[in-house]
């Protein structure tokens, strides 16, 4: 039997109850489900760190309550991609083919597909041919992955860039970084983002740090 953890990050309620709602709806055949919260107001990187401390599941998904998973056959799909590959590391829904020089992964080509925004709608990105494509990074709005590498909480102190930082985490252990094909989303994500001072600045940080991967050195 598969151990599934689903970490929510949620400081609201309400949120987290209607996203639980939909992880309780997936279907789970010869699968262990746990679901943990984890909550902060400063770093959603320490946050996913207590989680993965606290989980001995193999595959972990990390999420935010605003996300809800639409696919059904979540967790078969998510097995079947890391079970074709033991490189595979990381499952993302939409991410970029190479990080552009600004750090900002929609710039550049990008693959995925996600149901997004109020009201929502598909942003529809390339369609990976095959099964998946390997990416350089994903975002953060729901992340999967098979072995554990610690959240860089020692740079990435906030909300933004845990993401991208992750993958290239991943990356340096060897990893790969897919996003799956998908013909109709797999998730719904309401958050539409912002960028704002506290983006910029870590925007920096993350630039500053993984200068040698962007250079594509």
């Amino acid at each position: 039997m598969e151990h599934f953890a689903f970490i929510i990050c949620s400081q609201d309620d309400a949120r987290y109850r209607r996203c639980l709602q939909y992880l309780l709806a997936l279907e789970r055949p010869d699968v262990q489900m746990e679901v943990l919260r984890v909550a902060s107001r400063h770093s959603i990187a320490a946050a996913y760190n207590r989680a993965l401390e606290r989980s001995a599941a193999t595959y972990k998904v990390y999420l935010h309550d605003d996300v809800f998973i639409l696919n059904r056959h979540f967790c078969r799909d998510v097995l079947k991609i890391f079970r074709a590959d033991p490189s595979i590391g990381l499952i993302g829904m939409c991410g970029c083919k190479k990080i552009p020089p600004r750090g900002m992964w929609w710039e550049g080509k990008s693959y995925g597909k996600v149901s997004h925004g109020d009201p929502p709608r598909v942003l529809l990105f390339n369609q990976p041919a095959g099964l998946y494509e390997v990416v350089q990074a994903v975002d953060g709005l729901l992340m999967v992955t098979r072995y554990d590498v610690p959240w860089r909480e020692d740079i990435i102190d906030g909300f933004h860039f845990y993401d991208l930082s992750q993958c290239l985490e991943f990356a340096r252990r060897g990893y790969r970084v897919v996003v799956p094909r998908q013909e109709e989303p797999w998730c719904y994500h309401r958050s539409p983002g912002r960028i704002d001072a506290e983006y910029e600045r870590l925007r920096q940080v993350f630039l500053r740090e993984y200068a040698e991967e962007l250079s594509g050195e």
